[in-house]
């Protein structure tokens, strides 16, 4: 038989038992769906990250007491001597650093007129704070040289905290107060939304001097700065690295009691999370897919049964054993490739779903599409091949005796 007879044949074979193929492609239906999406889900989720990484600055250089994705044991972080202000003054020495920007933190309420945001992360920093983050002011300005110099008390609020205080009216020149003390307010940021679950918007930043006055200079201060122009980031952070050793008189072979810390070490953790979510992922199709297959195989072994005398009949009438086998494993192939497209169909649903209801960007890539339809292919060969071959090595004379 030509193929495409023996697709025809196939087809029917499958429409005449509409409710027994349609359970039978249940488990790659599942399986394929699930690939598909969870593969858009994880797509969108990159896209969302991508953009987190690039609100935050893509060549930041942090060098901190704690490292930003912090692993074992955090008792060995806080007993880390502070990083200081003359430390940063030494970072910002080296040729291979650009803008350096000293910055300390601390958590407090900011109020305004019975408003009150609690727990808000008040940062002290000076003017190339701005650039170096990645911050874009959208009314008034960021603060500057000469509010740093007179310790001036200007603030420059975050979008979550000028909503909170100041839903229906203009905050530029409007006092707040922070922890007790009085700010003027000289500028509203941009939004820039969330990293990894935390908001980027709920801060107040004010200069580094003003902060040191008003909350206490004994504090670790973060050092972020950017490499110099056309310094490879690696050089930066090398020399950053052994300034720090240096100051801090780390012996040679000791690890670093310091943390420099860089996009890559979220984009490492967020692969550590995205590999244990495809795992999962991998899992639950290799489950499906396995059931699948295996109602495969015994539907089409219940077929081969019910269908012997009739390839008893095809026998003796010439057909070659390489003509039903490869029949019947059409027919397995078939099965499951059309259960891989209504999986495919499925899980694309979800995807445009999410993308509709959610702010995650979910998107069905082509690699998942081709994943599925590879799977669901490869589940009919390999759990249609010994059906097929029992069928093809049917004896014509005992196939024509059955009942």
């Amino acid at each position: 038989m030509e193929f495409g007879e023996t697709l025809k044949s196939s087809f029917r074979t499958l429409w005449s038992h509409k409710l027994r193929s349609a359970l039978t492609m249940l488990g790659i239906v599942i399986g394929t769906g699930a690939l598909v999406a969870v593969m858009s889900l994880v797509a969108g989720l990159n896209a969302a990250v991508a953009a987190q990484f690039q609100s935050v600055g893509t060549d930041i250089v942090s060098v901190s007491k704690y490292p930003w994705v912090q692993m074992g044991d955090t008792e060995e972080y806080r007993n880390r001597a502070d990083i200081t202000e003359e430390d940063a003054e030494a970072v910002e020495l080296l040729d291979s650093v650009g803008l350096v920007a000293p910055n300390i933190h601390t958590r407090r309420n900011v109020t305004h007129e019975g408003s009150n945001v609690r727990g808000t992360l008040i940062t002290g920093t000076t003017p190339e704070y701005e650039t170096i983050d990645n911050f874009s002011v959208r009314e008034g300005r960021f603060i500057t040289e000469f509010d740093v110099e007179r310790r001036r008390s200007a603030a420059v609020l975050g979008t979550d905290v000028a909503r909170e205080l100041f839903e229906f009216t203009d905050p530029l020149e409007k006092k707040v107060r922070i922890g007790g003390h009085s700010f003027t307010v000289v500028g509203l940021l941009e939004e820039k939304g969330d990293i990894l679950g935390s908001s980027l918007d709920d801060l107040v930043i004010v200069p580094f001097s003003t902060f040191e006055k008003l909350f206490g200079h004994r504090r670790s201060v973060v050092i972020d700065c950017q490499p110099a122009p056309g310094m490879p980031m690696d050089r930066t952070v090398e020399d950053i690295r052994q300034i720090m050793r240096i100051r801090r008189k780390v012996p040679r072979g000791e690890p670093d009691d310091f943390a420099v810390n860089t996009q890559d070490d979220l984009a490492s953790f967020y692969r550590q999370i995205t590999g244990a979510l495809y795992m999962a992922m991998l899992g639950i199709v290799a489950l499906s897919l396995l059931v699948g297959g295996i109602g495969v195989m015994n539907v089409m072994l219940v077929s081969v049964a019910e269908r012997t005398r009739e390839i008893g009949v095809r026998k003796a009438i010439g057909a070659r054993r390489f003509d039903i086998t490869s029949q019947f494993l059409v027919e397995s192939i078939f099965l499951t490739c059309l259960g891989g497209i209504i999986g495919i169909l499925g899980g694309s649903g979800i995807g445009l779903l999410v993308r509709r209801l959610t702010p995650l960007p979910a998107a069905v890539t082509p690699v998942a599409v081709a994943l599925a339809v590879a799977f669901a292919l490869v589940t009919g060969l390999l759990f249609g091949v010994y059906p097929a071959s029992r069928a093809g090595r049917l004896n014509p004379i005992e196939a024509l005796r059955y009942e």
